[in-house]
């Protein structure tokens, strides 16, 4: 990893990459592979290209404005702004025009899948819920999760132990169960449970997340939520916006320009890894969703 991370925003991190350029930039002598804190202090410029982190990410806007692009949304942030990047899940439209200050705890998805049997009762809520990415906290809920994170950041800097991984981890998960309950949880128990229409759409991204490589056809993740594909369609737009064909195509799209990005792979291999017929109809696929030739794209990803 270089020292462009702030502006390359058309890679695939895993959080252990994102710990050692944290790490050696501000000198820290423990990096750890499993987690990570940081703070981004500074002005955002503006990119389309998207990046992938492999791992959870909790972001708090602390200063400044800005907006960023989650998944197939763009959302403004601002002065205790939450943001909640899901595993896999796609960045893109990064931007602010004054300086902006966040701090963000990564962590991966082992250390994720160790916690999640913890919560499993509330972890749904939060994890398989793609549709809150960005929500604005009280400035007393933003001062709570700002102790969580602040002392998880000193015990990821802090002298290696026998359970320092386990004192991280419950410290996650005790940051995750107070945003959980600051979104989700009143006195009187569970106060926002999902409808069953965002249910299925919740479903239905993370079949999409699972198979899109390979599956484009809306009947297919459909069969496998047991309802008709006009029933999906008519579900993904009411909730997201957008119909069920959008949203298969927006993971697509993004996954093609990574690889176009940040590989090797020829044209042709990419567009055999995303199970197109054909160079050709991959190209025509490509420029009708974005306006550029997959070959037009890498170049300009290239500069």
């Amino acid at each position: 990893m270089t020292e462009q991370l702030s502006t390359e925003f058309h890679r695939t991190y895993d959080i252990s990459d994102i710990s050692r350029y944290f790490n050696r930039k501000f000198g820290n002598s423990n990096p750890e592979k499993y987690a990570v804190y940081y703070e981004v202090d500074n002005a955002i410029n503006r990119t389309d290209a998207p990046i992938r982190v492999l791992g959870l990410t909790i972001a708090l806007c602390i200063e400044g404005e800005g907006e960023v692009g989650i998944g197939v949304k763009k959302y403004k942030f601002c002065k205790n702004s939450l943001m909640l990047l899901n595993p896999n899940q796609y960045v893109h439209s990064l931007s602010s025009n004054e300086p902006v200050k966040i701090m963000a705890i990564g962590c991966n998805l082992e250390m994720i899948e160790s916690i999640m049997p913890k919560i499993s009762g509330l972890l749904p809520l939060l994890i398989h819920n793609p549709i809150e990415s960005v929500s604005l906290l009280s400035e007393e809920n933003s001062k709570d999760l700002q102790v969580y994170m602040k002392l998880i950041g000193e015990k990821l800097k802090a002298v290696d132990s026998p359970l320092k991984r386990t004192k991280i981890s419950n410290l996650i998960q005790a940051l995750l169960c107070e945003i959980i309950e600051k979104h989700y949880v009143s006195k009187e128990g569970i106060e926002k449970p999902q409808t069953r229409k965002e249910e299925i759409l919740s479903k239905f991204i993370l079949e999409v997340l699972q198979h899109f490589r390979s599956e484009r056809s809306v009947a297919f993740y459909a069969d496998r939520l047991c309802v008709t594909p006009k029933h999906l369609s008519a579900v993904a737009k009411d909730i997201s916006g957008h119909t069920a064909s959008e949203l298969i195509d927006h993971y697509v799209i993004m996954e093609a320009k990574i690889m176009l990005a940040e590989t090797a792979l020829t044209i042709q291999e990419i567009s055999n890894k995303l199970n197109f017929a054909n160079q050709s109809f991959f190209g025509k696929y490509f420029k009708h969703l974005t306006g550029y030739s997959p070959s037009a794209f890498r170049r300009m990803a290239s500069v």
